[in-house]
């Protein structure tokens, strides 16, 4: 079992990225090409992929993308980032302690 665990330690990062490219996907004018790419992702990832708790990543992807909107907005003279940053933290933060809490929390018995 500890080898299953070494092999997909990288799960909850692997699960972000189509959270990234799904997110990304509905807002942007290329978002086909993104939401396919992370639709054939996301499917490969449920059948073939690690599963609870990693897929908290699918969160994480979409708070980076949040993050990356805010930063985008802070650099250019766009809006304010500051709703999608706080959003953004969020998420990262929330599914991060989540997925932290259930894979790193003692075994009863």
């Amino acid at each position: 079992m500890a080898a299953r665990h070494r092999r997909w330690d990288l799960g909850f990062f692997l699960w972000a990225i189509p959270g990234f490219l799904l997110s990304l996907g509905f807002i942007t004018v290329i978002g086909p090409p993104l939401l396919v790419a992370g639709a054939i992702l996301l499917a490969w990832l449920y059948l073939r992929g690690p599963g609870w708790p990693a897929d908290l990543g699918l969160l994480a992807g979409v708070g980076s993308m949040c993050l990356t909107i805010a930063v985008i907005n802070a650099i250019g003279d766009g809006l304010d980032p500051t709703v999608w940053a706080i959003v953004g933290a969020a998420l990262v933060a929330g599914s991060s302690l989540a997925f932290w809490w259930l894979r790193c929390r003692p075994r009863a018995g």
